[in-house]
């Protein structure tokens, strides 16, 4: 990861930060005097799975994996590719009590990622660097006894090959309708920030000292959890030196 990449990831857990104060912050300020008929219309508008909002954060493999073993083995697949040929792709399978994950990443190799080959080249085996990009692939087992790693598992997937971090920009969301996928009822989800102005935008593209950016996709989230269960979600950013990437992430769920 560049220094680009290293500020831009900085960048947006400090403005998540901030956000959370924010909210922090008008949450306590709220009238304590709200009548019952006002907790009652705001409870009623929370629990209705047609009102809520889409919840970028919230990701079925968390979910469901810290609910009962399911019926069938599910497998869920998390993708990112970005345009300048790295890659990231979890791969897990949920069956019983069980967790599979396997971890691949494809980025442009660094004078740091050879100097590491050359230190730990008698102790382990040295990341493969094919055609200008380092490879790597791990895989790791967890088991539902062991309470620390199952949470572990499933939490990585989500932290590191979903887009998360992108509605951290309050993107805009259409609720377009009902669909069943892979048997769970979904709310379907359209994402698109092409229409928002650059005042709406303003502190995401402070925050990633950028001149512009898109978010545009789908996702579809329960309806009984309003957790993501699938997703295609474009990113595009352009940066204040005329320099252009994309990013396209994706997720699905399905049982074998």
């Amino acid at each position: 990861m560049n220094v680009n990449r290293k500020r831009f990831s900085r960048c947006w857990i400090l403005l998540a930060m901030g956000l959370l104060l924010l909210a922090a912050q008008g949450c306590t300020s709220r009238s304590s005097k709200r009548t019952q008929e006002d907790k009652t219309n705001q409870s009623t508008r929370t629990t209705n799975p047609l009102e809520r909002q889409l919840d970028g954060g919230s990701y079925c493999v968390q979910t469901i994996t810290q609910g009962p073993p399911p019926a069938t083995p599910i497998h869920f697949s998390n993708k990112e590719n970005e345009s300048d040929g790295s890659s990231k792709d979890f791969e897990a399978d949920l069956s019983g009590d069980t967790f599979d994950l396997t971890f691949s990443e494809r980025h442009p190799a660094t004078n740091f990622d050879r100097k590491l080959n050359e230190d730990f080249a008698k102790v382990a085996p040295p990341t493969p660097i094919k055609d200008g990009f380092a490879e790597n692939t791990r895989t790791n087992h967890y088991t539902r006894s062991d309470q620390s790693g199952w949470r572990v598992g499933p939490n990585s997937v989500a932290l590191g090959g979903t887009p998360w971090g992108l509605f951290v920009a309050k993107p805009t969301v259409t609720r377009v309708g009902t669909e069943n996928i892979n048997g769970y009822d979904t709310i379907k989800y359209a994402v698109d920030t092409t229409h928002q102005s650059q005042l709406a935008k303003s502190a995401f593209l402070l925050a990633g000292g950028l001149k512009d950016y898109n978010i545009t996709g789908t996702a579809w989230a329960t309806k009984d959890t309003n957790c993501i269960l699938q997703y295609v979600i474009d990113f595009e950013q352009d940066g204040k030196d005329g320099t252009v990437s994309k990013t396209h992430y994706e997720g699905a769920i399905t049982k074998q």
